[in-house]
């Protein structure tokens, strides 16, 4: 049941990422008094006991400093950080549940905390629905002196920083301004578990899964022709699924298989954010 709030007063939501920063975190919430706080954490449970340690001590830092202001209530996710698809999935999945809670709600993000990949997930969110508001936080001061500084990142007598080593660049997939279809996602997914062994799907089974997630929309006609129903399906999902699917390039054709689609790299991203299993 959606709530709404008789006094028309819009409660504010803030949405972060907690890496090492606690202040960049919290100070945003005390300013725009939120009454709820969504802090996004990389899962530490399956390191050394020392990484955990510390950053269990982080979280509860920041849990405490928000929860002393007696105003917000604190809920904490885990993500994989590094990986900006899975970090836009999990910030999708809180404005839903805020959207059903309160849909007067205002949502922020805050895109100075944590790590580029959360920055970049939070703008493509913030892209889609222009009721998220996305802000930054710029740092003021810093607990760290120009000798610590140096000692972290002059390694062997060369200035280098505090990354030692970094993966082949991984291009970002935008997926334009407004959020996909969910009946396209939901036919997305579906020749996407076809793709485990290649096992492909004929029309009649793709029809009959899309009707399994109840997002097949196709009425009959009253009026009848020479064409079978069946027949009529098919030439439905053909023009309201495959086709928008293709001109999205979310999948092509496959060269050797008639009527048969494999996913392109967009069209698993989109299922890697927007999909429900």
């Amino acid at each position: 049941m959606i709530h709404t709030n008789p006094s028309g007063k819009k409660e504010a939501v803030v949405i972060s990422c907690l890496t090492t920063e606690v202040v960049k975190v919290v100070e945003p919430i005390k300013f725009y008094e939120a009454s709820r706080a969504y802090i996004i954490v990389h899962d530490a449970s399956g390191e050394g006991s020392d990484n955990a340690s510390f950053y269990t001590s982080l979280i509860e830092e920041a849990r405490n400093q928000i929860e002393s202001l007696q105003r917000a209530t604190v809920k904490i996710e885990t993500a994989d950080i590094l990986d900006y698809r899975e970090v836009l999935k999990t910030i999708i999945r809180i404005i839903a549940t805020e959207r059903a809670i309160d849909e007067m709600s205002t949502i922020y993000l805050n895109i100075s905390s944590g790590t580029t990949e959360f920055a970049t997930g939070a703008m493509l969110a913030a892209v889609q629905d222009e009721e998220i508001i996305a802000f930054s936080v710029k740092t003021k001061g810093t607990n760290l002196n120009l000798e610590q500084v140096v000692k972290v990142c002059i390694v062997d007598g060369r200035a280098i920083g505090t990354t030692k080593a970094v993966s082949d660049p991984i291009k970002v997939l935008t997926f334009g301004s407004d959020a996909p279809n969910d009946r396209l996602v939901a036919c997305l997914e579906i020749l996407k578990s076809q793709g485990v062994d290649k096992n492909y799907l004929n029309f009649n089974e793709i029809i009959d899964a899309l009707k399994a997630k109840g997002v097949w929309d196709y009425v009959p006609e009253i009026k009848k022709t020479r064409t079978d129903d069946s027949q009529k399906e098919r030439m439905f999902l053909r023009r309201n699924y495959i086709t928008p699917m293709l001109d999205k390039g979310w999948v092509v054709e496959n060269h050797k298989k008639r009527n048969k689609f494999d996913l392109t790299s967009k069209g698993e991203a989109i299922v890697s954010v927007y999909g429900k299993e």
